[in-house]
Parts: structure tokens; C-alpha cells; sequence
């Protein structure tokens, strides 16, 4: 008898949790995230999209090269959607803190290039300095998910 009130607490627990007040999914189309981005000022658009508590996910499209920045608290996951761009990594200096955590300007030292196409995704971890460069002319568009970092053992 024990196990029956065991797994009936069990299912009690389990219905209750998924009825608790959780947001409903959220599908934006291809189209709708492009919309998003169409106009762009200064040479770029970014368009905050819906996410958890512990993420942030843009949408972005640059027609210019962007600055150099870091991030000590987050990682980015950049996925390419429209044209191309090259994401440069390695140390940099001379940066300006602009919000805690953030960093940006400055000069980067190039350790490593990276070709973003539609479709490729690339992982940047906290901490590294990073710089997304684009040919005259053209624009990139692509999705760009924050992640907490996770605290190095």
C-alpha cells in the first residue's frame, strides 16, 4: 500500500509542477526574424527575441564590421542566416569596460579566423576577445544566443 501513496505523490507532484505558470512556446518564422532586421541604423539591427531567464538570444544584421568586445559572464553562439562574414579570436588591448562584465574597442591580436556561411554556427567562450568583420558592401545576418558561463573548475 506504501507504493501506491508513493507513486500517487509522485503524479500529484508531477501534474502539478506542469501546470505551474510556465510561458507558452514561442515560433517566429524565417520571415518574421528577417522583418525583424530589415532596416537597419548606423549599419546595424538587432532585435531582442523571446527566451528563459539565463539566455538572451538576438537577431542581428550588420552592413559594417562590428568593434571588438568581450564578455566575462556569457558565451555566444553566433548562427549564420544571410550572407557571410569572418569572425576574428585572440587577446585584445585598450578595451573600455561598458557595462559590467562587457568590453569593447580597442585592438584585437589575431590568433584565429573563422568563415561564418549561412547555416554555420560558431561557439565564442567567455573571455575571449572576438570581432566580426565584413566585406564592403556586403551585410550578415544571424542569430546571436547568450549563455551564462559556467564557473571553471
Amino acid at each position: 500500500m506504501r507504493f501506491h501513496w508513493y507513486a500517487a505523490a509522485i503524479s500529484l507532484g508531477v501534474a502539478s509542477a506542469a501546470t505551474a505558470q510556465q510561458p507558452d512556446p514561442m515560433l517566429i518564422s524565417r520571415a518574421d526574424l528577417l522583418a525583424k532586421v530589415a532596416t537597419t541604423s548606423g549599419g546595424l539591427a538587432v532585435s531582442t527575441l523571446p527566451t528563459g531567464p539565463n539566455a538572451i538570444a538576438v537577431q542581428v544584421r550588420r552592413e559594417k564590421s562590428g568593434e571588438v568586445e568581450v564578455h566575462d559572464g556569457h558565451e555566444d553562439i553566433l548562427v549564420g542566416q544571410v550572407g557571410r562574414s569572418t569572425v576574428v579570436v585572440g587577446t585584445a588591448k585598450h578595451m573600455k569596460q561598458t557595462t559590467p562584465g562587457e568590453w569593447r574597442g580597442g585592438v584585437i591580436a589575431e590568433t584565429r579566423r573563422y568563415e561564418l556561411a549561412p547555416g554555420d554556427i560558431l561557439w565564442v567562450p567567455s573571455g575571449l576577445a572576438h570581432q566580426m568583420l565584413l566585406p564592403a558592401g556586403k551585410s550578415f545576418t544571424y542569430l546571436a544566443l547568450k549563455f551564462g558561463a559556467k564557473a571553471k573548475p
